[in-house]
């Protein structure tokens, strides 16, 4: 286990739309969010990327394995529409 930054521990317990953005990450639960707002459906960025791993890393909360190649490729394959291609590199770095 890792430990989460002052930042990030921080919105952890503030409950901030940055903790809220990782949360949905990791519950898949972000295209549910953009269909609450269909004016506006933000893409993933790398901060919630990783704030999403570095939960993960704590033992925070479960998600998808991001250091296994063939969850981060099936996953990227379910959220492609929110991803950007900076957040596709970012994805794939540990594996090239």
């Amino acid at each position: 286990m890792s430990d989460l930054t002052a930042t990030e521990l921080r919105d952890l317990l503030q409950q901030t739309p940055a903790y809220r953005n990782a949360r949905a990450i990791l519950n898949d639960e972000w295209a549910a969010r953009a269909e609450e707002n269909p004016l506006f459906q933000a893409p993933m960025t790398i901060a919630d990327l990783k704030f999403a791993r570095d939960l993960q890393a704590a033992g925070v909360q479960r998600g998808p394995d991001f250091t296994d190649y063939a969850m981060v490729q099936r996953w990227i394959v379910a959220n492609r529409a929110s991803l950007t291609t900076d957040d596709l590199a970012w994805l794939r770095k540990d594996f090239d």
